[in-house]
C-alpha cells in the first residue's frame, strides 16, 4: 500500500506535467505547500522506489509506474467527484476536497463498482476526463469561451480549477458542462461576455470566461 504523501505527490506531478515537460521541485512544493527540502528528500525516495525520473537540471517526471499510480489516484477522484455530484447530492463547489480525501481511501474494486454504479461515465462533474480502469485517458483540448466571437453558440464542455467563490457564482449563472450557450455579445479590450442561456440574459466577466471550455456548436445550412 502506497502513503497518501506518495500519491499526492505522484499526481501532482502529473498535473504540473501536464503543462510541461518537467516539474520542478518549487512547483510541487507551493502546490502542496511543503518546503523546498521535503519536496527534494520525497522525490530522491521516489526517484529509488522508480516512481519519477530526477535529471539534473531538468526537473522532474514520472515513470510508467508513477504515471500508472497518478492516473488510478486520479481516476478515483473523479469517480468520487462524479458520485458526490450525482447521486450524494453535493453542488459543484462542495466536491474537490471531499474528493481529494476519498480518493485515497478508494480499493480497486469499490472504483470499479462505482463506476459501474455510474453508468460508466467518460467525464467527472467538472468535465475532465476519467481514466479506465487500463491507465488510458482520452484528453480533448477546447477553447475556452472568452475566444469564442459574438453570434455563436457553444455547449460548455469544461470549467478550469477554480477557487469555491467563482465556482459557485459559475454554476448558479447555469455554466456546467452540456449546457448549451449562445454569446449574445463580447466587449472589446478583455470586457464582459453577455450570454443567452436558456432563456436568460447574463453578462461574466473575461476572467471567468477564460476558465470555462466550450465546443462550438456548427449551425445547419
Amino acid at each position: 500500500m502506497l502513503t497518501e504523501s506518495t500519491e499526492m505527490y505522484l499526481i501532482t506531478i502529473y498535473r504540473l506535467t501536464l503543462k510541461a515537460m518537467y516539474a520542478s521541485t518549487s512547483d510541487i512544493a507551493a502546490t502542496l505547500d511543503v518546503s523546498l527540502p521535503s519536496v527534494s528528500e520525497k522525490v530522491r525516495r521516489l526517484a529509488e522506489q522508480g516512481y519519477v525520473y530526477h535529471e539534473w537540471r531538468q526537473g522532474i517526471s514520472l515513470t510508467s509506474q508513477g504515471r500508472e499510480v497518478a492516473l488510478n489516484v486520479l481516476r478515483k477522484h473523479r469517480l468520487a467527484a462524479t458520485f458526490l455530484v450525482q447521486m450524494a447530492g453535493y453542488l459543484l463547489d462542495e466536491v474537490y476536497e471531499e474528493a481529494c480525501r476519498l480518493e485515497h481511501v478508494i480499493s480497486d474494486r469499490l472504483a470499479d463498482r462505482l463506476e459501474e454504479l455510474l453508468g460508466y461515465p467518460r467525464v467527472d462533474p467538472y468535465g475532465y476526463p476519467i481514466p479506465g480502469k487500463d491507465g488510458t485517458i482520452a484528453i480533448h483540448h477546447y477553447p475556452t469561451l472568452a475566444r469564442v466571437a459574438a453570434g455563436a453558440t457553444v455547449v460548455v464542455q469544461r470549467i478550469n480549477d477554480l477557487d469555491q467563490a467563482r465556482l459557485r457564482y459559475i454554476s448558479e449563472l447555469g455554466l456546467v458542462p452540456n449546457v448549451r450557450v449562445e454569446v449574445l455579445e463580447v466587449a472589446p479590450f478583455e470586457g464582459p461576455l453577455i450570454l443567452k442561456i436558456d432563456d436568460r440574459t447574463v453578462a461574466i466577466a473575461y476572467a471567468i470566461a477564460c476558465e470555462i471550455e466550450v465546443e462550438e456548436v456548427t449551425k445547419e445550412v
